[in-house]
């Protein structure tokens, strides 16, 4: 099992977390291999797909050290023990469940929960989150995220849900520990049409701009 530490450092590594929705388990590996080319090697599988717990075991064991792969969508502990017992490395929920935080601990994974406001990220916190997903940040945006981010300093945000490419870099220099993307990088028609090459294309942009943004915090 990979230790928590090494988990953590893997997951924000690159600062972009690919969010997998409702893609077909056949075209699983193919986007997976295009958004690690393009510097994407986080991978969050969500579970509304019939395919979702199939696909995450078959990444899980064909990408092993080249990727970390985990569940998204996870709103109970049965679905986050059936997503770790099928090889996911950690629990993102689009909500605040103490079960699931319960469960991704007892298993030494990751726990994500999904909050709004200062209060539920104090409670997710409480509960042993190690981090939180800000979701949804399109509603609530950057600005949103560098006021709370004032006296909750300490807490790891990850902003998922309206990132794009023109708002990633204010996003990382909000402060936020990384950020999960979606259809904006994870598209289904560019799947569709087996052209994993403008993926790749597009994940490679996304890392850059985290990586400049990250770049102009330390100076």
């Amino acid at each position: 099992m990979i230790p928590k530490v090494k988990l953590l450092q893997r997951l924000l590594d690159g600062g972009v977390i690919a969010v997998i929705r409702r893609v077909p388990g056949d075209k699983m590996i193919p986007l997976a291999e295009s958004l690690i080319e393009g510097g994407v090697t986080a991978l969050e599988v969500t579970l509304d797909h019939p395919d979702a717990l199939s696909s995450i075991r078959t990444l899980s064991a064909q990408l092993k050290s080249r990727a970390i792969v985990g569940a998204g969508t996870v709103i109970d502990s049965a679905s986050a023990t059936m997503a770790i017992h099928h090889g996911a490395e950690f629990i993102f929920s689009p909500s605040l469940h103490q079960d699931a935080i319960k469960t991704a601990l007892r298993y030494g994974k990751v726990a994500v929960p999904g909050v709004m406001t200062p209060s539920e990220m104090i409670t997710a916190m409480e509960w042993g989150a190690d981090m939180v997903k800000i979701f949804p940040a399109s509603g609530l945006g950057v600005k949103y995220i560098k006021d709370v981010k004032g006296p909750l300093s300490h807490i790891p945000v990850i902003p998922t849900g309206g990132v794009n490419l023109e708002n990633v870099s204010s996003y990382i220099e909000a402060g936020v520990a990384a950020v999960g993307v979606g259809g904006n990088l994870v598209n289904l028609k560019l799947i569709e049409e087996g052209n994993f090459k403008k993926i790749t294309e597009s994940a490679k942009q996304y890392v850059h701009a985290v990586q400049e943004a990250r770049g102009m915090l330390i100076r």
